[in-house]
């Protein structure tokens, strides 16, 4: 399969989204451009830094244009485009095949992202997480891979939520009769789990292909062995993917995220952690 992603420089979204998508599907064909590129422009170097942080490097160098690659548009399987606009651009250029963009894809508008260039580093973060995971789900949805059973994710708005998002997940993991996976890999649940009656069933993220999750009742949550500075690196291996969808072969799942804003700075995590999921909801006290 050929996937082409476009933006409108070819500096920071559409080359993020390449890295990726090569870095979840390798045996696709990926590539980038912009309708508006100017040819053999740098890639912003504060994107690169942050692919580079979370175990999905940039290999492109400089940017390219719709023009420049034309042809590996044509042959393209899959077009996804930062923003809907630029749909006109690769149908004017003759393509036929597969076009969307990421608003086709969003839960809620806090969902959709904005060109990152000139944002500081935890602002660049968020945005570029938001168009890590819409590429994953966009490239997943046209390939027809979908969990057998529903995934539901429940993302505390803030740090001060977590208590009652963590309780909305008990209740909901009970109603749909599902496993509840606790996915802060930044700080597991311990002390409130405990405080509901949860009993914590650890789960290793370094060696997801060999976990198995059977038998999680009602009373207990899978949770993480270890805190992680980084779980991007985690969310944006496919391992973590096929372990969820494993999961959900047998039972549907609840996913507790982590918040999406701490008070000193928004964290990219739950849009990671979303990117399977057939239902969203975020709690707000």
């Amino acid at each position: 399969m050929k996937i082409v992603t476009v933006c409108a420089m070819n500096q920071a979204r559409s080359p993020f989204a390449h890295a990726v998508l090569q870095r979840n599907f390798p045996e696709y064909e990926i590539s980038s451009c912009g309708v508006r590129a100017v040819l053999n422009t740098a890639i912003t170097q504060e994107v690169v830094a942050v692919a580079k942080e979370w175990a999905v490097p940039i290999l492109k160098k400089t940017s390219t244009s719709v023009d420049f690659d034309r042809e590996e548009i044509l042959a393209a399987d899959l077009v996804i485009c930062a923003d809907p606009n630029y749909k006109e651009n690769i149908r004017a250029i003759g393509y036929g095949g597969k076009l969307v963009s990421y608003d086709e894809y969003i839960f809620d508008q806090d969902f959709m992202p904005i060109d990152p260039v000139g944002y500081r580093t935890e602002q660049l973060k968020r945005e570029l997480a938001k168009i890590g995971a819409l590429s994953i789900r966009a490239t997943l949805e046209f390939a027809g891979v979908k969990a057998k059973h529903p995934i539901f994710a429940v993302i505390p708005y803030g740090t001060s939520d977590c208590e009652l998002a963590l309780a909305y997940a008990q209740l909901e993991r009970k109603i749909r009769g599902a496993v509840l996976i606790d996915s802060d890999l930044r700080a597991p649940i311990e002390v409130e789990a405990g405080e509901i009656g949860l009993a914590r069933v650890e789960f290793a993220c370094e060696n997801l292909e060999s976990e198995i999750a059977l038998g999680v009742t009602d009373a207990q949550i899978l949770s993480a062995n270890r805190h992680l500075d980084n779980p991007e690196s985690v969310f944006l291996d496919s391992k973590w993917r096929n372990w969820l969808l494993a999961i959900a072969e047998n039972q549907p799942i609840v996913l507790l995220t982590g918040p999406r804003h701490s008070k000193a700075r928004p964290l990219p995590d739950s849009y990671f952690v979303a990117i399977l999921a057939d239902e969203v909801m975020v709690i707000a006290s």
